[in-house]
């Protein structure tokens, strides 16, 4: 064989494995790290405040008759990670009753819903909650936010 003919069969296996590896690595269905608690914030990994929807469950009769539950959200809670402890704690609760009056009561588009600890809760007459943080070491503030569903 003659040398160009077996330098163009090595570039071909070369390009070829080239283009197989590439799709092999090619993987759109894989989905960002997240936690799975429950927290709407869950594809953020490095935020500094896990954001919940608290939930109760109610005794209910369903549409034939029977003796079932209902789990309904009843407020916003706020835990934030103390690295040192290697645990959460609350920084801020907002019943659902509070977040309604203040809905009911507000008619600017943006406000604050409740604040504590430097966190607030805020929501938007479009429909949207917002938090925001106190500000880390280096002044920055964490915000999130997520549409209201209830």
């Amino acid at each position: 064989m003659s040398k160009k003919f077996r330098l163009g069969l090595l570039l071909i296996f070369v390009f070829g494995m080239g283009m197989f590896v590439v799709q092999a690595d090619d993987n759109s269905d894989t989905l960002p790290p997240s936690f799975d608690d429950g927290r709407l914030n869950a594809y953020d990994t490095g935020a500094p405040v896990a954001v919940f929807d608290t939930r109760d469950e109610y005794a209910a009769v369903d549409s034939d008759g029977l003796a079932t539950t209902e789990t309904i959200i009843n407020g916003v809670q706020l835990l934030a990670w103390n690295g040192d402890s290697e645990s959460a704690y609350q920084v801020l609760f907002v019943s659902r009753a509070t977040i309604e009056q203040a809905i009911a009561k507000n008619s600017k588009s943006d406000f604050t819903i409740a604040k504590a600890n430097g966190y607030t809760l805020n929501y938007s007459q479009s429909g949207w909650f917002w938090i925001t943080t106190p500000p880390d070491h280096e002044g920055k503030v964490y915000t999130f936010s997520w549409q209201k569903d209830f």
